[in-house]
C-alpha cells in the first residue's frame, strides 16, 4: 500500500513542479511549441509556365432553370518551388457587361509540381445575355509581400450556348 501512496505522490508532484516551472509566475521553461506560420501572401512562388484556356461557356439552364451558367475551364500551372504562403489569383473580366470574377488560391509547398487553378461557376439571368459571345481577359497573378506580379494572360471568348 505504500507504494501505491509514493506514485500518487510522485505523480502530484511531478504535475506541481511542471506547472510552477512553466507558469507565468516562473517561467523558467517554455513548454509550448513556436509555430512560426507565416502569413498568407508573404512568400515567393515561381511558375515555370501557365496554361490559360481559349474559351469558356455561358450555358442555358436546363429543365426550366431560368438562368445561364458561366463556366471558365481551370488554368494548368507548372509551379517549380513555393516559399511562404504566396496567393495565386485566377481572375475572368468581361468588360461589356461590366463583370469580373476571380477566385485566390492559397499555395504552399504542397503545390509544387502541376497545379490546376479553378474558378467558381456563375449564374446570370436570362435577360441579361443579349449576345451570342463576349470578349472577355483571363490572367493568373501572383500575389506575395505586398506585391503583384501577372503570370499569365490572354483574351478568351465567351460562347453563349442556348
Amino acid at each position: 500500500m505504500d507504494v501505491d501512496r509514493a506514485v500518487v505522490w510522485g505523480v502530484v508532484g511531478l504535475v506541481v513542479v511542471t506547472t510552477l516551472v512553466s507558469g507565468p509566475l516562473v517561467g523558467a521553461v517554455d513548454l509550448t511549441s513556436d509555430a512560426e506560420t507565416p502569413a498568407y501572401g508573404v512568400g515567393s512562388v515561381t511558375v515555370e509556365s501557365a496554361s490559360l484556356p481559349e474559351r469558356s461557356t455561358l450555358t442555358a439552364g436546363r429543365f426550366g432553370a431560368g438562368e445561364y451558367r458561366l463556366q471558365v475551364p481551370d488554368a494548368a500551372v507548372a509551379v517549380a518551388a513555393v516559399e511562404g504562403r504566396p496567393l495565386l489569383v485566377y481572375k475572368l473580366e468581361i468588360s461589356e457587361r461590366g463583370y469580373t470574377r476571380s477566385t485566390t488560391h492559397f499555395l504552399s509547398a504542397e503545390n509544387v509540381g502541376s497545379y490546376a487553378a479553378s474558378m467558381s461557376d456563375d449564374t446570370f439571368a436570362p435577360d441579361t445575355v443579349n449576345q451570342t459571345a463576349y470578349d472577355g481577359r483571363l490572367s493568373l497573378v501572383v500575389r506575395a509581400n505586398d506585391s503583384s506580379r501577372v503570370v499569365a494572360e490572354r483574351s478568351i471568348r465567351v460562347e453563349v450556348i442556348e
